[in-house]
């Protein structure tokens, strides 16, 4: 029987541990990219709604030389970058609010240091193969006669 077929039967050592008690915060935190897209998307589409109200206002005697896509796609530069803003600031306003209502709790820490390896012991598979022991377990085979 070759040494692959059986699991190592030796104990293994257990890892060096280390525990510290740290204080930490506990509290919900806004996600800031979601409203700074939500907020771009607000602005886009109140200038929609701001350039489709005011396309029927009488302008006198000027004439009309801009589509509604042209006047969209313009004056949404100002209404994108205005609620991306804006959403930035109920981001930050939120996260000053929630940052208040946190939770201080004592946490334990623990350290985990893998156990350093046991030296490798020199294999004599001459001496064991001849005397017919299994080297894992000690006990000899048939053919030794014992």
């Amino acid at each position: 029987m070759s040494n692959t077929d059986r699991p190592d039967e030796r104990p293994v050592p257990a890892p060096n541990t280390a525990t510290s008690p740290d204080e930490v915060s506990i509290r919900r935190a806004p996600r800031f990219g979601v409203f700074i897209v939500g907020g771009a998307v607000l602005g886009f589409l109140v200038t929609l709604i701001v350039v489709a109200l005011t396309m029927g206002i009488d302008r006198g005697d000027q004439q009309e030389t801009t589509s509604f896509g042209g006047l969209v796609g313009y004056f949404s530069l100002y209404g994108v970058t205005i609620g991306m803003f804006l959403g930035a600031v109920v981001a930050v306003v939120l996260d000053r609010v929630f940052s208040r209502r946190a939770t201080r709790l004592t946490a334990e820490r623990v350290a985990v240091e893998p156990p350093e390896a046991p030296a490798a012991e020199p294999a004599d598979d001459a001496a064991a193969g001849s005397a017919g022991t299994d080297p894992l377990d000690g006990s000899a085979d048939d053919a030794a006669g014992r």
